[in-house]
Order: C-alpha cells, then sequence, then structure tokens
C-alpha cells in the first residue's frame, strides 16, 4: 500500500465581524478588537466589513491605526468590503492601494491562504 502525506490541519484565521456604521462612537472599539487579534503565532486577521454600509473619518482613522500595529507585528490584516460608500471612502482617503481589500471574506482567506 502507497504511504499517503500527511495533509496538516487548516488553521481558521482570525475574522473580526465589524459594525453596520463605524463612526466617532465605536471607533475605538474597532481598533482595540481588531488589535486584540493580533497576537503572537496569527500570521493574517481579517476584517470583515461585509455588513459595514457606513465609515467615517474616525472609523478609517482606526482602521489605518490598526493595520499599522498589525504590519508592525508581521500580521497581514485585510479587509473584506462589500459597501460602495465604505469602498468610496477608502479610495477617496487614498487606502485602497495601501489596505488590503478584498470583496468578500473568501476571497480574503484564499489570498491569505495561497501568497
Amino acid at each position: 500500500m502507497e504511504a499517503r502525506p500527511v495533509v496538516g490541519a487548516v488553521t481558521a484565521l482570525p475574522a473580526i465581524k465589524l459594525a453596520a456604521e463605524i463612526d466617532v462612537t465605536n471607533s475605538d472599539q474597532v481598533y482595540a478588537d481588531l488589535t486584540a487579534a493580533c497576537v503572537p503565532g496569527v500570521h493574517a486577521v481579517i476584517a470583515d466589513m461585509s455588513e459595514t454600509t457606513f465609515c467615517d473619518s474616525s472609523g478609517v482613522r482606526a482602521l489605518v491605526r490598526a493595520h499599522k500595529v498589525a504590519a508592525d507585528l508581521g500580521i497581514e490584516l485585510s479587509f473584506a468590503v462589500t459597501g460602495e460608500a465604505v469602498l468610496r471612502i477608502l479610495e477617496l482617503s487614498g487606502l485602497i492601494g495601501i489596505l488590503r481589500i478584498y470583496p468578500s471574506v473568501s476571497a480574503a482567506v484564499r489570498a491569505v491562504s495561497n501568497p
């Protein structure tokens, strides 16, 4: 009988579900939630913004700050964004080429799993 290679278990990536609206009232919590997932042993974190329809400047700031913390720790922070208004504010902020933005959580997982 031919020996089959052992395939390692696939480790689930932390996916942090963000609020439908990110603004001054909850941007600090968004930052705290994202950075709390950036722990030793984690190589990637996904910010699930698939239900986020609004993000103001304080929200954008929280995302950028969390991205910097993750990058400083060598962790890839990816954003699954579907809302047109959210994509537009990220574009106007000049972040489309800086943040890793994907159209779905599954697309972000695929990108992280297959660099």
